[in-house]
Parts: C-alpha cells; structure tokens; sequence
C-alpha cells in the first residue's frame, strides 16, 4: 500500500484521514464474534426486497420509459419523485399541526441527492468560507461535525437537554459570538429534531418555532439557516408526530430540510432529498453538478413507484414494530444491568435509533482510553461520546457513549448490554 506524503494530498484530505466510522470499523473486524452497538445499519432481515422488487419490474417494463429511466437525470432529481416528495411532507405537517398551512414551497426547491449525506455537505460547502460558524446542538451528528471540519467551518455546540437545543443557550452563544465580531461568520443553525443521532432527543414544536424565531431576529449582516436534519422522523414508537419547522417557515426563506429513505425503506437505493431556500437553488445546485449531475435516475424511478403505489408506510409499519422492540430491549438491559451503578443514566428515546448513554466520569470511553479496548476485548463496540461534540462551544464529555439498536437482535443486545455493565462495574 502506497501512502502519499503531506505534500501530495490536499488539507482537506488530510484533514479526512483518521475518521472514526473507519476506525471503528477495523477495530470490529480485529473480533469476529464482536457485538457492535455503534453502526447505524437498518436490520438487514427488515429490507424490502419484495417491494423493491415490485417497483423496479414496472421501472424496468415500461418501454421507452424503462430506457430513459437507465439515462442520465437531472441535476436537480426526477420531478415525479420530488413532488411525491413534498405532497407527502405538506400532508404530514398539516396533520402534525392539526391545521393547514399555506406552503409557498415550489418544486424548485426540491434536490434529490444520493443519500441525505451529500446534501449536508453540499449545504456546508455551499454557505461555509473557511472559519466560518454553524452552531449545533452538544451532542450532535458526528459526521455532519466532520464533514465541516473538512470543509474548514467551525461549529460550535450547544447545551441541550431532554428537548433537543436550549434555546436560552442558543440566544447566549450568539451574543459572545456578536461581542467578538464573528456574528457575520455565523451561516447556520443545525438540529436533528427527530430522534436526534445521536442524543435521541426530540424538538417540542415550540422550541422548533423559537430556534427558527432566534434565526430570524439574529440575521442582522446576514441570513442564518436552520438546519433541519429530519433523517429520522418516520422512526416513531411512541408520542404524536410534530411539524417540522417547515410548517412555520413554509416558504423556506430560513429553513433548509434534509431528508431520507435509507432508515425508513433501504440504505442500498441510496436517495435523499432536501428542499432549499429559493436562495440557495442556483448555489447548491451549482455545486452538485460539480459532483454528479444529478442522483442515479433508476433508484429515483424506483423510490418514485414505491411511493406511487402505497409501498412505502405499510414497511414504515414493520420498521417501526421491529425497531421499537429492540428499543425496548435496550432501554430494558441498560436499567437491569447499569440502573443501579451510581453515575450512569440515559435518554429513554421514543423513535429513532439510538441511545445516549452516560457513564460515571471516572471513565474516559473515548478511542485513545483504556476502557473502550478493554470493551473491544470483551466482545462489545460502540461509537466514544467524544466524537459527537462541536470543535468549540460546551465542552465534550469523555464519558459518554452513542449506542445503536437497529442492527442486533433482542439476544445480542442483552450479551452485548451486560459486557458493557461488566466492563463500567470494573473500571468506575
């Protein structure tokens, strides 16, 4: 294996290099029998095969269409799927809100992207210079944290509690940063408000209209975005659906949407989507056919049919009683064997698929400790709190842990609980 020398390779990619999916990842490969609590895998016995099935038949048997379904597309998605797309979420929100809004929102604003993913980096490479701010939620998405950093933007974290972002502390971080002079660097706001990855909080609705509020009245030099990062929001077991902040900002003049079928119909279609600013149309578009031109059109004509033909919420229904009961096991196993240890407790997710679990601060579970070999050792993975903490802003806690319920059965979950319960009784 050739290895390239700094001055071979970019600072940004070198700033890539040592991510902790990666090595993550070769650390469960060093254990064959390993019960990995970090990745975020959907359950594979779960996948829709037979639905999928049915939707590409008629993609791929529609005479002239089933050619151009296997021809480029365009950059912005295919046009069925992204009305699809936006009926469904307008629908959503008017029954969420128990009242109809009246969305301004236009087709144009609708990207499809491969993944949710490469619509968070096309926003952050979009709206960041280097040094520049977007402020998130303490804890929050790891990868989206990474993916700013790489870019060359700061983000700075935000104290949170069982709701998602304070927005007291939301208020309070913009007035330090408007006393030093770098409110103007200030592009963004980012919030997962479902079932947050990876805190499992979720936004009340008012909270999700103050954040959306403090944007506004805090776009003095310029515009600041909210981010709303609603991967996912189909994944509820429990408690009533909430607008997105889409439903207070119906025109999307502040309020960026990501979205995605990878958690709730399949990872290997691979689509996104996400509705833009009028704004940030041209920008984000720009930098997309820079990457692409646009998402694979076949899983798009796949995804569109699967959505056409009612496919998609009746394997929404079996999701969610397949996911809710491995929740439940884990919240389960977490109270039976660590409710009784002094220091450690967690959020009760309702939806999602993850757990924030926190230990006694006399141990340090991130990647360079001891306990989390020790962990690996044992038979047991899971994805160090430290990395799911802004560059800046509330300090990280060394000893927390982001566990995932999606992948494992019931069973594992419990042996892979009790080995981590007996590796915190042996290190606290």
């Amino acid at each position: 294996m050739t290895h390239s020398s700094n001055s071979q390779v970019s600072r940004r990619a070198l700033q890539a290099a040592g991510q902790p999916i990666s090595q993550l990842m070769g650390m469960a490969l060093s254990n064959p029998n390993i019960i990995s609590l970090a990745a975020g895998f959907v359950d594979n016995a779960s996948l829709p095969v037979e639905a999928t099935r049915i939707a590409a038949d008629k993609v791929l048997s529609a005479g002239e269409a089933s050619q151009t379904a296997l021809q480029y597309g365009s950059n912005n998605g295919d046009q069925q799927l992204r009305q699809l797309i936006l009926d469904h979420a307008i629908e959503m929100n008017n029954a969420a809100a128990g009242k109809t809004a009246e969305y301004n929102t236009s087709i144009d604003q609708v990207f499809i992207t491969p993944g949710s993913n490469q619509l968070l980096f096309l926003i952050a490479d979009t709206l960041l210079n280097p040094g520049d701010i977007i402020l998130c939620a303490s804890p929050s998405y790891f990868v989206f944290i990474g993916a700013v950093k790489n870019i060359g933007g700061q983000t700075i974290g935000v104290a949170t509690d069982q709701d998602g972002i304070i927005p007291s502390s939301l208020e309070a971080a913009l007035e330090t940063l408007d006393r030093a002079g770098e409110l103007n660097r200030v592009k963004a706001i980012y919030t997962v408000p479902y079932f947050d990855n990876p805190g499992g909080t979720t936004l009340t609705a008012e909270r999700g209209k103050e954040i959306l509020e403090i944007a506004k009245r805090w776009s003095r030099e310029q515009k600041i975005y909210v981010i709303s990062d609603e991967a996912y929001r189909m994944l509820r077991y429990q408690g009533e659906d909430t607008p997105s902040m889409h439903h207070w900002d119906p025109s999307l003049e502040h309020t960026i949407v990501a979205g995605t079928f990878s958690k709730s119909f399949s990872p290997g279609i691979r689509v996104g989507w996400g509705f833009l600013p009028a704004d940030l149309q041209g920008p984000v578009g720009d930098q997309k056919s820079n990457l692409d031109f646009g998402a694979p059109l076949l899983a798009q004509r796949i995804m569109a049919n699967v959505l056409q033909d009612e496919l998609w919420l009746p394997h929404v229904d079996k999701l969610r009683a397949v996911y809710d009961s491995r929740r439940l096991a884990m919240l389960h196993y977490l109270n039976e064997f660590l409710g009784d240890v002094p220091g450690c407790h967690w959020h009760e997710t309702r939806g999602g698929l993850c757990v924030w679990l926190t230990l006694p601060e006399s141990i340090d579970t991130g990647m360079q400790g001891e306990f989390l070999k020790s962990a690996v050792e044992a038979g047991v993975i899971y994805v160090p709190g430290e990395y799911c903490f802004a560059s800046q802003g509330e300090s990280p806690n060394h000893s927390t842990i982001r566990l995932t319920f999606g992948v494992q059965s019931a069973e594992s979950i419990e042996r892979g609980i009790r080995i981590l319960s007996e590796q915190v009784k042996r290190w606290q």
